[in-house]
């Protein structure tokens, strides 16, 4: 990973960085995971579990029995040691949900990925210095879903991961002269351009268990790096980057008319990215959702993570939902405590509001 770092930096250097630009320690930043609050309350199950509100990054398909257009936003507030997220609330996540006539259903899906908040140490030939970090990436969805029978329903869409992240540095030469300033100042940004892939998704779905399967095909993009300096001069450069492939599967029983009870894996290869890698891994979770009554339902769950970005992470989640007017409008919110590492935590607090109409009149 050194040597890719190193090599990476070598290449920007040519086209007029000085000093050559130097990658964040942390790479894209401290991930998270995506979905709406139902399924993070439930340890992350969602893509083998029926969804009539939220979209599900997971699989998209689970959607499709949805007769009423939904629109949720929701968001999440941290306090972890991690000091990429630490007391920082997250980019929204909103979902949309428009069925359509024929048994089609058009999605759309907007939530974070990762954040960057860190200060770096500069090192270079003759001089050093520090830069400052802020940024950070998101995902989205849109797709169609298609209902081809009673039971099964096939989804078929893109994904977008798209991010930002700016640098402030100061650096001063280790001896400074008459014709050598005592410090420079720069920004670098990097922008990085959508970068597309391929979703196909299915779910099949009965009175009392459901399945679902969904493959994310790898995506590819360009990352953009301009540095201003204090003054007018700049210089720029662009480079190609890929996300990996990932793959979701999930499983649901109803086993009484109130309880419902799912298991969800999910798996991704290697990320290399800003001369980082993540490695592979993948996660298991299972969870609970049961119907209290009177618009009320109460959930829990549980994650294990091996490998991807807390390797060993355990995470234990719990929430609630309270649905208004058959279904019309509804507020949930959650709440998980996560551990990994040797004594690293993070406990997080997600809320989210959701709205509906039955335009088609189903």
């Amino acid at each position: 990973m050194i040597i890719l770092s190193l090599l990476f930096a070598s290449v920007v250097s040519v086209s007029g960085f000085s000093p050559g630009f130097q990658p964040p320690s942390c790479g894209i930043g401290a991930e998270t995971a995506g979905g709406g609050v139902r399924a993070f309350s439930m340890g992350g199950v969602s893509a083998g579990m029926p969804d009539s509100a939220m979209v599900s990054g997971a699989n998209p398909s689970v959607s499709a029995w949805a007769v009423s257009t939904a629109f949720s936003w929701g968001t999440k507030v941290r306090d972890t040691r991690d000091i990429s997220w630490s007391g920082a609330s997250a980019f929204p996540d909103i979902s949309m949900i428009v069925p359509m006539p024929y048994n089609l259903q058009f999605s759309a899906l907007l939530s974070n990925r990762s954040r960057i908040n860190r200060e770096d140490s500069l090192v270079f030939e003759n001089g050093s210095g520090t830069i400052k970090w802020t940024g950070g990436s998101a995902e989205s969805y849109m797709g169609l879903t298609a209902r081809v029978s009673e039971h099964l329903a096939f989804s078929l869409g893109g994904k977008c991961f798209f991010g930002s992240a700016l640098g402030d540095a100061v650096t001063t030469p280790d001896n400074p002269g008459h014709q050598v300033p005592v410090a420079t100042v720069y920004r670098d940004d990097l922008a990085f351009s959508p970068a597309w892939g391929a979703v196909f998704g299915a779910f099949m779905n009965t009175d009392y268990l459901a399945a679902g399967l969904s493959v994310v095909t790898d995506r590819s993009g360009s990352l953009n790096i301009q540095r201003d300096y204090a003054g007018t001069s700049s210089a720029d450069t662009t480079s190609n980057y890929s996300v990996p492939g990932e793959l979701y599967a999930g499983l649901s029983v109803r086993i009484i008319p109130r309880l419902a009870i799912g298991l969800d894996f999910y798996s991704r290869k290697a990320l290399h990215l800003l001369g980082k890698t993540t490695e592979a891994g993948s996660t298991a979770a299972s969870g609970f959702e049961v119907d209290a009554g009177s618009g009320f339902c109460i959930r829990g769950g549980f994650r294990a993570m091996n490998g991807l970005w807390r390797d060993g992470a355990m995470m234990y989640t719990g929430g609630a939902g309270y649905t208004v007017s058959g279904g019309k409008a509804s507020f949930d919110i959650g709440a998980s405590y996560e551990t990994w590492g040797a004594d690293q935590s993070e406990t997080v607090v997600f809320a989210s509001v959701m709205a509906s109409e039955n335009w088609l009149g189903r």
